[in-house]
């Protein structure tokens, strides 16, 4: 019974973390299409109004949050498997291979699928895990929110902005690049995008870690406090979070999203999509832990368990699509069309994890990162029985409980 109930338990983090995957995918194939790499003018004669009210809404409801949640899911992963595994002989070897091998993950993406690579940075973020995760939970949550709310105040007090949103030398080096037939010449623009400063301003590369961080930190402390194991227990907290974290997130979007990008009340509305994302988050968790919403997680659970696998498929979809040595879309298809390609691939991609899960264990990249994990060769294919909690692409795992006075809430 036990067991079963933490299954459910886990499918409901699995179906959150589909949810994320959706919000992922419509945002990396926007980036690999285009559309901010564009003069304003071709930008305009691409985009109608439909299109130009369609990129409003998705950059008002994903933009920033769905990366937001994926993050605190990474936090929440990181604790499951620190819980689980962390009193055993040559954890820390064990940990350590596991973190390296997701920064090949995110090196390999970098450099031939996506250059928004996020798998990275949580390699590196994912090494302060084992330290943070024995200290006192109030600690952790000013932590969290120091990062989430820090961040965007100390660039608005530094007085930072995103500037103007002109197209530069290295915008248009990027269309040539990636539209180029060579496929070499993608790679060598994505890597230089990802570790250089042309890829971006410094202004958006400081908010970025230090939301990722932020929430990567949430997610530990939630985990440490039991929320993704109680969710009815927290329902009503979660319920008045649910309120005010949309209520008040929406209202700073929306109001950041009107603003000039010059203004420094902008740039401290960057303060909004974690809030959205942690609204988002409780509202998910309420309506996937009802009863009735059972079919819809396991409908979901599936492609959240392969979320490695599903997050690098999406940028080998964005690569055929719109990069040069394929179709070569970049900078042709407006924000409409986009949202409906991604509404769609999202639809194959679901199909398809259910397919590979109905024979196998876990996802191919996740068997992969296991065996590089454990230096050892695990079965893949299921064999009757129950498939492996440990092969979930982001350490999503059974959470059996170590000996008191481990890593417990304190």
């Amino acid at each position: 019974m036990a067991t079963n109930q933490t299954r459910e338990r886990l499918d409901v983090v699995d179906a959150i973390r589909a949810l994320a995957l959706f919000g992922v995918l419509v945002m990396n194939l926007r980036d690999m299409a285009g559309l901010d790499l564009l003069s304003a003018e071709a930008l305009l004669a691409l985009q109608g109004p439909v299109d130009r009210a369609i990129e409003f809404l998705v950059i008002l409801f994903f933009d920033e949050k769905f990366l937001s949640i994926f993050s605190f899911l990474f936090g929440l992963s990181f604790f499951l498997l620190l819980e689980r595994k962390a009193h055993r002989p040559g954890f820390i070897f064990l940990y350590a291979r596991r973190l390296l091998a997701l920064a090949g993950f995110g090196l390999l993406n970098i450099a031939f699928l996506y250059w928004g690579d996020i798998l990275l940075i949580y390699a590196a973020y994912g090494t302060s895990m084992v330290l943070l995760v024995r200290l006192p939970q109030r600690f952790l949550l000013g932590l969290a929110g120091l990062f989430l709310i820090g961040g965007p105040l100390t660039l608005a007090l530094a007085g930072v902005t995103a500037g103007t949103a002109s197209q530069t030398p290295a915008d248009l080096q990027a269309l040539q690049q990636f539209g180029s037939p060579s496929f070499l010449a993608g790679v060598e623009e994505g890597w230089n995008r990802f570790f250089s400063t042309s890829g971006g301003s410094n202004y958006i590369e400081v908010w970025d870690h230090s939301n990722v961080f932020g929430m990567l930190v949430l997610g530990l402390w939630a985990g440490r406090a039991r929320i993704p194991h109680q969710i009815g227990r927290h329902a009503k907290a979660l319920g008045r979070a649910t309120v005010c974290c949309l209520s008040i997130g929406f209202g700073i979007e929306v109001t950041r999203l009107l603003l000039p990008s010059t203004s420094i009340l902008a740039t401290l509305g960057l303060i909004g999509p974690p809030i959205l994302a942690i609204g988002y988050l409780c509202a998910a968790a309420l309506w996937l832990n009802r009863p009735r919403a059972a079919r819809t997680v396991r409908l979901l659970a599936a492609p959240g368990r392969l979320a490695l696998t599903n997050y690098l498929a999406y940028g080998l979809l964005g690569q055929i699509l719109f990069y040069g040595w394929a179709f070569g879309w970049i900078g042709t298809i407006g924000s409409g069309l986009l949202l409906v390609v991604a509404i769609i691939a999202y639809v194959a991609f679901l199909l398809l994890s259910h397919i590979w899960l109905s024979s196998f264990k876990m996802g191919p990249l996740e068997w992969i990162w296991r065996c590089l994990t454990y230096l050892r060769v695990e079965p893949l294919r299921k064999s009757g029985t129950a498939p492996s909690d440990e092969g979930v692409a982001q350490m999503s795992s059974a959470s059996a409980s170590l000996p008191p006075g481990n890593i417990r809430a304190k």
